[in-house]
């Protein structure tokens, strides 16, 4: 539903521009044929940039078959377009309100002042500009610059052994037209720079071809961890229908796909259990399972990697004290830079970026600790290939006693 009525709005955005358009021409160019050139030129744009919504259609919104270059190209050209537009007519519209009201509010008439008009008018369309300058720079820059977050994982009554071992999360690598497995490899560079004890992949690695296996496998089979690499599926996996396969290239480079399971890790006099599902909706998830491969050898932490965040209360409830997901990308084009700032993403789910917490007291289960959950915003995008305010992220995480 979402996605239909941002169509709905691209469209009636659209169709504002071009009533905006083919007025500014009619005032401006006297030649009839002149402007009636003009007003069709303005036209064909608009219906050119309608084009990449069918080629979406036609090569499938996953990506099922490799894009070609020029397809890639133009859905590039769409993303900084469709943004831009909707912005500024955002703002051409707010513009018009606000002249309108003042108007009618007004009731002494005055004279037309020139100057000020003029200043007004360049004012605006610097304004009118600004979403076109946001998006291209989300389209052609923000979404390859990413960064390194480090954040804290307090946990209660964690022991002297676990206290500061370290997590790196990748999520929502989306391998295909728009990260190459050459751009995978810096993030891999980054992340074993860290150093970590463990690195979690929580699924979607890739955005929807077999294909795109290939490039996944041999950037991340560069991975290195002192203790272990653990992954689960996401949605776009099971999509591309490469589960067993991903799972099996995995194994060859020592990265664990847990669907369903757990691995216990001794620490010192202590251990960490690693739980891992499938995706929620499109997988065959089984916390249960997992839950119960995990008390074979029960350990003093359960972290649960589940491409979803909306696991997380079940699996609270269940006594897992960690959870890692991701999904959501941060909603990739946010208001704001920060974590709670509004993007479509909250639309669909309360669990879009960043860090939450279940205290003890909301668990009905009388034993139970207090639960953490971390969604990471990933490195690859869905959708339009843009990020505003919602950089690529690679998650350091350090756990901490409470």
């Amino acid at each position: 539903m979402p996605f239909f009525l941002l169509i709905g709005l691209y469209i009636a955005c659209q169709v504002y521009l071009f009533r905006c358009a083919r007025r500014y021409i009619g005032d401006k160019i006297p030649d009839p044929k002149r402007a009636a050139l003009l007003i069709a030129a303005a036209a064909g744009f608009l219906i050119f940039m309608f084009l990449p919504l069918v080629s979406m259609g036609l090569y499938g919104l996953v990506a099922r078959q490799p894009y070609p270059w020029l397809v890639r190209a133009q859905i590039v050209l769409f993303a900084i377009w469709a943004l831009g537009s909707t912005g500024s007519t955002l703002v051409l519209i707010g513009y018009d309100f606000a002249r309108r009201a003042m108007t009618r509010l007004s009731r002494l008439p005055t004279a037309p002042d020139i100057q000020r008009r003029e200043f007004l008018k360049t004012g605006l369309g610097t304004i009118a500009a600004a979403p076109f300058v946001l998006s291209g720079y989300g389209a052609l820059m923000e979404r390859r610059r990413f960064e390194i977050e480090h954040f804290e994982f307090p946990l209660d009554g964690l022991s002297g052994a676990l206290h500061g071992s370290t997590i790196v999360q990748l999520t929502d690598i989306h391998v295909g037209p728009f990260m190459p497995g050459e751009e995978l490899a810096a993030y891999v560079e980054a992340i074993n720079r860290l150093e970590p004890d463990f690195v979690a992949l929580t699924g979607d690695f890739v955005a929807g071809s077999r294909t795109e296996v290939e490039p996944c496998v041999e950037a991340l089979s560069r991975l290195r961890a002192k203790r272990g690499i653990y992954a689960c599926l996401g949605n776009h996996d099971v999509y591309a229908g490469i589960e067993d396969e991903i799972t099996r290239r995995f194994a060859e480079n020592n990265i664990r796909m847990l669907r369903n399971e757990a691995v216990a890790h001794r620490i010192g006099n202590s251990s960490l259990s690693v739980l891992g599902i499938d995706d929620l909706r499109s997988g065959e998830p089984d916390l249960s399972r997992a839950l119960a491969a995990a008390q074979a050898q029960p350990g003093e932490v359960r972290l649960l990697l589940s491409h979803r965040p909306e696991i997380f209360p079940a699996a609270a409830a269940s006594g897992v004290e960690m959870v890692l997901s991701g999904h959501y990308h941060g909603g990739q084009v946010k208001l704001g830079p920060e974590a709670a700032n509004l993007s479509i993403a909250r639309l669909l789910t309360p669990y879009v970026d960043g860090m939450y917490r279940l205290p003890r007291r909301s668990i009905a289960k009388a034993d139970a600790k207090s639960s953490m959950l971390f969604v990471g915003r990933g490195i690859g995008i869905t959708g339009l290939p843009v990020r505003i305010n919602c950089p690529p992220q690679i998650a350091h995480l350090t756990l901490k006693k409470a």
